[in-house]
């Protein structure tokens, strides 16, 4: 899962080593399923509720992505043109995520037959949505053509924001109430057997919410008493991060439905998806409020960061590694040693992700930035010279 490679100044260190926490969590999960842990009792359905790790993801985008419309509602700073920013989010996500489809199309042989038509799917990013099961390496990237879904209509939400005047009570309880709506919006799709409807971005708009409420709450400084109690609330780490594990065990119960993949009841698939915001926000709420203890110097690491900026490489190939490493040690699928599997996945999948990294997304980032940076230095000599 991608969001911003980096955030502009230190100020949010925390949240490039919370994006590495949120993507191991990911990998986790699926060393867990393919080693057969699921079924283990309670401990084995916690190791599928990682999956949480993806509504992380959400929160995340939704906060940093919003900021800049945002800002500019706010201090009237200035925003990318829409044709910037699709440019630096298609050359943030692309680049690894074309790398990895023709990998796992390649590489894997449990996708022979699928055929150029799929192919092309997956690399527009659009097969989620009119197929019911991702080809083999790529089921992961369902939350990622979701978040692309979540790129689109964010400049049209920023266009909103601008034309009014600066709301923050208002607007936060309007995110919240389109967040509800999107989860009565997967319920009733789940209910009703349209698994394909509820794939849409409606139903995941919740954890997107989230994520920009907790920019407004930012950026408003505590100049309401609304956003001021947040803020103290959200600074509190030890509070948070507690209740966010407790959360994490309660929805690890049978209320939360069989870890298997099965088909789920709509209440189960609704209760799992509001604790899953919850425990979000909990976590990344301390990342953006507290700055001045401990965990907060460890998470600002530059070794932790780094693993935060190689993540989105990570998220990617994990799955595909996952088969090959399994195919290539021998293991039997769903009966596999959980932990000497994850350990040889998550380390040949950080050194692909560090390659990637270092020889394609950075370099494509670089020259995006430096293009959107002699875009915007010309620009006020050629309003000047146009007037």
């Amino acid at each position: 899962m991608t969001t911003p490679l980096t955030t502009s100044t230190n100020r949010f260190a925390q949240l490039d080593s919370i994006r590495a926490v949120a993507a191991i969590m990911v990998v986790a999960t699926h060393c867990c399923f393919w080693a057969g842990v699921y079924t283990r009792g309670t401990w084995g359905t916690a190791t599928q509720r990682l999956e949480v790790g993806v509504a992380i993801f959400f929160v995340l985008s939704g906060f940093l992505l919003s900021r800049s419309h945002l800002r500019r509602s706010r201090h009237g700073t200035p925003t990318d043109p829409v044709g910037a920013y699709a440019l630096k989010r298609a050359g943030r996500i692309l680049p690894v995520y074309l790398i990895a489809v023709v990998a796992a199309f390649l590489l894997l042989d449990t996708n022979d037959g699928l055929g150029w038509r799929r192919f092309a799917l997956n690399l527009t990013l659009t097969d989620f949505f009119v197929n019911p099961q991702l080809p083999f390496g790529l089921t992961q990237m369902w939350s990622l053509s979701v978040e692309v879904s979540f790129y689109i209509v964010l400049p049209l939400i920023g266009a909103a924001w601008l034309a009014q005047t600066w709301r923050p009570v208002s607007t936060i309880l309007l995110l919240l109430a389109l967040g509800v709506l999107g989860v009565v919006y997967l319920g009733v799709t789940t209910a009703q057997g349209e698994s394909l409807a509820s794939r849409w971005l409606p139903s995941y708009f919740l954890w997107f919410a989230l994520g920009i409420a907790l920019s407004i709450v930012e950026i408003d400084g505590g100049a309401s008493r609304f956003t001021a109690a947040l803020r103290r609330w959200a600074a509190d780490r030890t509070a948070c991060w507690l209740l966010a594990l407790g959360l994490f065990f309660v929805i690890s119960t049978p209320i939360g439905g069989s870890p298997l993949l099965v088909a789920h009841s709509a209440s189960e698939l609704v209760l799992r998806h509001v604790f899953y915001a919850a425990i979000a926000v909990l976590v990344v709420a301390p990342c953006v409020f507290a700055t001045n203890d401990g965990a907060a110097r460890v998470l600002s690491h530059p070794w932790f960061r780094h693993l935060g900026h190689t993540s989105y490489a990570l998220f990617c190939t994990h799955v595909i590694v996952l088969e090959l490493v399994l195919n290539a040690v021998g293991y039997e699928l769903f009966n596999a040693p959980v932990v000497p599997l994850f350990l040889l996945v998550l380390a040949v999948s950080l050194v692909v992700s560090e390659v990637l990294y270092r020889f394609v997304e950075k370099p494509v980032i670089d020259a995006v930035h430096r293009r959107a940076s002699a875009a915007r230095a010309t620009a006020p000599r050629q309003t000047a010279a146009n007037a």
